[in-house]
């Protein structure tokens, strides 16, 4: 399993991997991560029972992307001698999942690339465009997380026999409603004052600023409530601004470093979990914030639509639009009933429809078609 992203940044891809990857060891898989080293972290451990491998070489660290050709060197040393089955690729937006792809069919092992975007990445990541279509086109199967991503990996030209819809999954073990916040809160020092809460990347497609600027209108009617924003990533100068020119040192944390577990507590803390994002291919963190049992508002985006119900599960907003954000955190910390039956209904949609073992067991399955369509290729040849 290779990606550039993995603890201790923080964001839906590393948490894919740690949830897939755990839940495919429980299936009897031996899933090996390899991503690039971190400052203070050792070049290999063990992490949620997984084995990581982290490779040294230069990396951008604004962001969190490896650039330099030792490291993918390195990637293609460990792919040639690991004695692997299957190398899975963790994000397409990913220098060294792309580059697992290439490394994987010069050694002639098959190779699958999960797609968790549905959109055009910004400047800078048009350096790579090409290089991206040719990964998703050269790997054997592509997973979609949800059908936005399907359409969206349609639409670079992927055909649609080689993409997969596989989606995303929750940890009850770390995320449920045992899970208690009230530590979380005295450590805040949160009494009975209305708690929101985020879990994001630090990054402006994830709209923090949006969420920011909602929180302020927010104060005018509600003083005392309070936000926190849990996260990282290079938006995070441009949050501290921001939130100082409003005046909301005293209203709103920013909180960087929280371990899953302290994501969860915090979220169960919460009086309601909020998502600002301007696109969004799936959502984990929707489904994580349902299992604790928190009310949810989130923004319609494309894969957001395709696990919240507005009014049902979740309040859904427009993007990138604080006074209708504002609004619909107001509405939820306002009114008790809505948020019950917001809690009670979410908890039914994890429940019901999303669990790692279902997505393990189907990407498996998948692993285990793409090396018997390449076994019988190789034959054939």
């Amino acid at each position: 399993m290779v990606g550039d992203e993995f603890y201790p940044a923080m964001g839906g891809a590393p948490s894919y991997t740690v949830d897939l990857g755990k839940a495919l060891r429980e299936l009897g898989a031996e899933p090996i991560v390899l991503t690039h080293a971190y400052p203070g972290y050792p070049r290999e451990e063990e992490f949620g029972g997984l084995k990581v491998k982290r490779l040294e070489g230069f990396v951008m660290s604004r962001v969190n992307r490896a650039a330099s050709a030792g490291l993918i060197r390195r990637l293609y040393e460990r792919i040639k001698f690991g004695g692997f089955d299957v190398v899975h690729g963790q994000d397409i937006y990913s220098p060294m999942a792309l580059a697992s792809v290439f490394s994987a069919n010069k050694r002639k092992i098959p190779s699958v690339l999960t797609c968790h975007s549905i959109h055009k990445a910004g400047k800078i990541w048009q350096l790579i465009y090409k290089p991206i279509v040719s990964g998703m086109k050269r790997t054997d199967r592509v997973i979609a997380v949800s059908g936005a991503a399907k359409a969206y990996c349609a639409a670079l030209g992927v055909p649609q026999n080689k993409i997969e819809i596989i989606p995303n999954g929750v940890d009850l073990s770390i995320f449920n409603t045992k899970v208690d916040g009230s530590a979380m809160r005295a450590k805040l020092g949160i009494a009975r004052e209305p708690l929101a809460v985020t879990a994001i990347r630090f990054v402006k497609r994830k709209g923090p600023g949006y969420l920011v600027s909602a929180f302020s209108k927010v104060l005018r009617s509600m003083p005392d409530a309070k936000l926190a924003i849990a996260g990282s990533g290079p938006e995070a100068a441009n949050l501290r601004v921001q939130i100082r020119k409003l005046g909301m040192e005293k209203s709103v944390e920013i909180l960087i470093g929280l371990k899953r577990e302290e994501v969860a507590e915090l979220m169960a803390a919460a009086d309601l979990f909020v998502l600002p994002s301007l696109v969004e291919s799936f959502g984990i963190v929707l489904l994580e914030a349902m299992a604790v049992g928190t009310p949810i508002v989130c923004t319609r985006t494309q894969g957001a639509t395709e696990i919240v119900d507005d009014g049902v599960n979740g309040v859904m907003v427009p993007p990138a639009d604080s006074d209708a954000l504002a609004d619909a955190i107001l509405r939820v910390l306002n009114d008790s009933q809505l948020a019950r039956g917001l809690r009670k209904n979410g908890l039914k949609v994890v429940q019901n429809r999303f669990s790692w073992e279902k997505t393990a067991k189907m990407t498996l399955a998948l692993y285990e078609k793409v090396c018997e369509e390449y076994a019988k290729s190789s034959s054939h040849n």
